[in-house]
């Protein structure tokens, strides 16, 4: 096999492959990264874990076809330190050792031969309909809405996983790690008939946001059959298992209204908490929201390294409340808005408390208090 490759199409596609392989596994070849030629003028990029699995192709010159898989990690090394010119890369096939030669540099790196690669199952769903055909970027938008209030903790737990439904040309998604809760309904310009319902693990959807990369404006469709989803665009597609099990009916932890209702300044309460955060205790992360006539006082607290407090214009009439918080949660979901203000509904020191762009009821994000002794 010998091909001529640019250095950025090359880089970009072991970017995007190297992610997707086993970093500690039993068998090798799931460390590597398969190379293909396709014809005469592309190569086919492949990698899976077994739970995850990418394809995508990338133009190059084709002198001899072949294939040969590759540690991906040590590859994506030597091509990310290449001067910006064309790659030439090089095949023994008696021995599996690939030759890359790019200006004066040249390495040599031992493969494994391409017959040892697995089948990727997940290609058998190219063959299925497509279950929805979507806009990229209103899809993304939801995922970036939502993923980062998942469980980190356990990788099979439903809870690592965000929940999402179409239906009617309708997009739900919600997560939960039962602190705090992220849920977004969106409009979908550009969908099939078919519905689906599915919880996708938060691995899977943050190499979306990278796979999707550049194409933003553009449409995928996905695929969802026996327990896999597929994400597809013209010739690459990414595709996962599904996790398994019955999500928490959400829906139901969500308060219809807050007795107390507060109006905020985004960017002043991100810069306040940030700034309370420095004397926080590290293992509770807490801060104490105290709303009272037009005003929410910050403040935290360290039996051994001191205190910090900051104090807020606010819109609210209601009693004083105080009411606790991890601010690392409020934090993320504050971040995530693209609002000028944010609507903030309260009841009771203990129950969950819910904040929202104020013009946008379609997205709320419910954190649960931290009851202090």
């Amino acid at each position: 096999m010998k091909f001529i490759i640019q250095k950025e199409s090359f880089n970009n596609s072991l970017r995007l492959t190297e992610k997707i392989t086993a970093q500690k596994t039993v068998q090798p070849v799931l460390s590597n990264v398969l190379i293909e030629t396709v014809g005469d003028n592309s190569l086919k990029f492949s990698a899976t874990d077994l739970d995850l699995a990418i394809e995508l192709t990338s133009p190059a010159v084709v002198n001899e076809k072949g294939s040969i898989t590759l540690p991906a990690k040590k590859l994506n090394e030597i091509i990310s330190k290449l001067p910006d010119k064309p790659v030439s890369f090089e095949l023994n096939e008696d021995t599996n050792v690939v030759s890359i030669t790019c200006g004066n540099s040249k390495f040599d790196i031992v493969g494994i031969s391409s017959s040892e690669f697995p089948e990727l199952a997940q290609k058998e769903l190219l063959k299925d309909k497509i279950s929805v055909s979507v806009k990229i970027k209103p899809f993304l938008k939801a995922v970036k809405q939502t993923v980062f209030s998942t469980a980190s903790y356990d990788t099979n737990n439903i809870l690592s996983g965000v929940f999402c439904k179409i239906f009617n040309g309708e997009l739900e998604m919600a997560a939960t790690d039962g602190n705090r809760l992220s849920r977004v309904i969106e409009k979908l310009d550009s969908v099939e008939d078919n519905d689906f319902t599915a919880v996708i693990p938060s691995k899977t959807l943050n190499e979306l946001l990278r796979f999707t990369a550049g194409f933003e404006n553009e449409s995928m469709d996905i695929i969802v059959k026996k327990g896999q989803i597929l994400f597809k665009m013209d010739d690459r597609f990414l595709a996962s298992r599904l996790l398994e099990g019955q999500y928490p009916k959400y829906q139901q932890l969500i308060p219809e209204k807050g007795e107390k209702t507060a109006v905020v300044d985004r960017e002043a309460l991100i810069v306040a908490l940030d700034r309370v955060s420095t004397m926080v205790n590290e293992r509770t992360s807490i801060v104490k929201f105290t709303f009272s006539d037009d005003k929410l006082l910050l403040k935290a607290d360290t039996s051994d390294a001191g205190a910090s407090m900051d104090l807020i214009d606010i819109d609210y009439k209601d009693d004083e409340l105080m009411i606790a918080f991890n601010y690392r949660y409020i934090l993320d979901s504050l971040k995530i808005m693209d609002s000028e203000k944010v609507r903030i509904d309260l009841n009771t020191p203990l129950s969950a408390t819910v904040f929202k762009p104020q013009s946008d009821d379609n997205y709320i994000c419910l954190v649960m208090p931290v009851q202090i002794r």
